[in-house]
């Protein structure tokens, strides 16, 4: 049986909340909820010395904390995990907080040292991301500190935590809005100071991937996007890259616009807009250093890690992926939903012989096989919604549902094969098929006719393929199908009823299918 647990994240910023399943059988991970709110605990600490949080900064903090706590309970969580960042460890006070947390709710909350925190972001985004084997730089951007994680093949090269967070620059600076360029150079100067040792440490190293984590991070992929007109990116930004050329309009902006202007940025959050000047001029520094070729965003951060840390001691060491990471997401999200797995795999199982068959014609990659095997599998989750227009409520859940290892806009092009398995045909007046690029609609146009009929086949035969015999001219493309269904005939017309004239706009050829009866097999 699953444990619930509830993980809480106390950053100087913000509180996060994460309700998730931990199955032990089965040693998989789902998380169901979560929830964030902006508290600015570390806001006006500088003001006092020995630093300190205000009264009513600690009054807010317990405020959510109770808020959260009711959610935990009605989620039934059996097992809480909370722990404190940077501000907690610098505050004079900092125990006086834990020690009401305590007496209100009877929570521990963990200190985390800097190490500890770099460590478990780590384990978050590599739970979130396929990494690359490559050597990578992993960078959080918090309220207090920066965490900064080197890795390679999906192990720790190199950590560090360091006093760079964004409320700590603005509180050790001259207020200024916007930002005047005297100011600008005293904190690059203090960022270039302060990030001096880590660098030299990894000095000699080529690191080509930038990999951010949480919130600032995500604002600035936002920004990004919308500059390019990537609306789909911008919406599902786990997962998003962007070359650092792209980066450049958007510092510009954030250094020289006031706040009122900062906050009508397509992309902007509000509560983000104060700070976020001073996690560009990190970012910043950081690619002024180092030979970064793509940037990538994390939606999965410190939260996620300190919930699969604790599931890997549950599986005795074992990471919690026990499938590959993009197949184990998608078995969760089929588990989540009630998908019917027999169906879902028989569809598979014939998209991917259709693609291996009809290769020569599209000249698709194994990649663009993955993602019709990963759809085929999904093609009917949207009936936990309603069976009626399944097809689009299954692009929404694969849109809006955390799917780790997969890009935003790989998820993009599965849902839209979801989308495209049935009904209507792929057209601009439909908004998640109108944001794709020429090519990835080529690919949408390929692919989704596959689908279709594999829907067909695993439907009206109930049996995987047995043999696929395809032939093709200029003027069409025949299919020949062994199947043990001796009315398999019979099906012929709503088959091609639902798959003719997709396929034969896409491949710009006749479609004809036929059946050759084997005698069932005697078991």
């Amino acid at each position: 049986m699953a444990k619930k647990v509830a993980v809480l994240d106390l950053g100087t910023n913000s509180f996060h909340l994460l309700l998730a399943r931990i199955d032990t059988e089965w040693e998989r991970v789902e998380i169901d909820r979560q929830a964030r709110a902006f508290v600015f605990l570390g806001e006006g600490m500088e003001e006092t010395q020995p630093p300190a949080f205000s009264e009513a900064k600690m009054e807010q903090a317990l405020s959510v904390l109770r808020s959260f706590w009711k959610e935990g309970q009605d989620y039934g969580a059996e097992v809480w995990l909370a722990c404190g960042t940077e501000a907690f460890r610098r505050a004079a006070n900092g125990p006086l907080l834990l020690s009401l947390i305590r007496q209100t709710l009877g929570l521990e909350v963990r200190i985390l040292t800097g190490a500890e925190e770099a460590h478990l972001i780590y384990e978050g985004v590599r739970h979130g991301l396929l990494l690359p084997r490559d050597k990578h730089l992993v960078v959080d951007i918090g309220g207090g500190s920066v965490e900064f994680i080197l890795g390679e093949d999906n192990q720790i090269l190199h950590l560090t935590s360091l006093p760079l967070g964004v409320t700590r620059l603005k509180n050790q600076f001259l207020q200024e809005d916007p930002l005047s360029p005297a100011t600008v150079a005293a904190i690059q100067a203090h960022v270039d100071q302060t990030l001096a040792p880590f660098l030299d440490s990894i000095r000699g190293m080529t690191v080509s991937y930038l990999i951010g984590s949480s919130g600032t991070f995500k604002t600035l992929g936002r920004l990004v996007a919308h500059h390019v007109d990537d609306t789909a990116g911008a919406q599902s930004i786990h997962g998003y890259r962007f070359a650092p050329a792209l980066f450049t309009p958007i510092y510009q902006k954030l250094l020289t616009l006031p706040l009122a202007e900062r906050l009508r940025l397509k992309g902007m959050q509000a509560e983000r807009a104060p700070l976020i000047p001073y996690g560009a001029i990190v970012v910043g520094r950081i690619l002024s250093h180092l030979p970064i070729q793509t940037i990538m965003i994390s939606g999965y951060a410190l939260r996620e890690g300190i919930l699969y840390d604790y599931a890997r001691k549950l599986f005795q060491g074992h990471d919690p992926a026990v499938l590959p990471q993009r197949e184990a997401a998608v078995q969760a999200l089929a588990h989540r939903y009630h998908l019917p797995l027999r169906h879902a795999e028989i569809t598979r199982q014939w998209a991917e012989a259709l693609f291996d068959q009809l290769v020569s014609l599209h000249r698709l990659s194994p990649t663009e096989k993955e993602w019709l095997s990963y759809a085929a599998f999904l093609h009917d989750i949207g009936h936990y919604i309603n069976p009626s227009g399944h097809h689009k409520h299954g692009q929404y859940i694969i849109l809006h549902s955390p799917m780790p290892g997969f890009s935003s806009e790989e998820l993009l092009i599965i849902s839209n094969l979801v989308r495209y398995h049935r009904k209507s045909l792929p057209s601009s007046e439909h908004f998640h098929y109108a944001v794709l690029s020429k090519g990835q609609k080529k690919v949408i146009g390929y692919l989704a006719p596959l689908l279709r009929l594999s829907d067909q086949l695993a439907k009206y035969l109930q049996e995987p393929p047995m043999h696929v015999e395809v032939s093709w001219t200029d003027e069409k493309v025949a299919l020949v199908l062994s199947t043990t269904q001796a009315r398999a005939a019979l099906h012929l017309t709503a088959i091609r009823a639902e798959v003719q004239d997709f396929f034969e706009r896409s491949y710009n050829r006749r479609l004809e299918i036929s059946f050759r009866w084997v005698p069932r097999p005697v078991s």
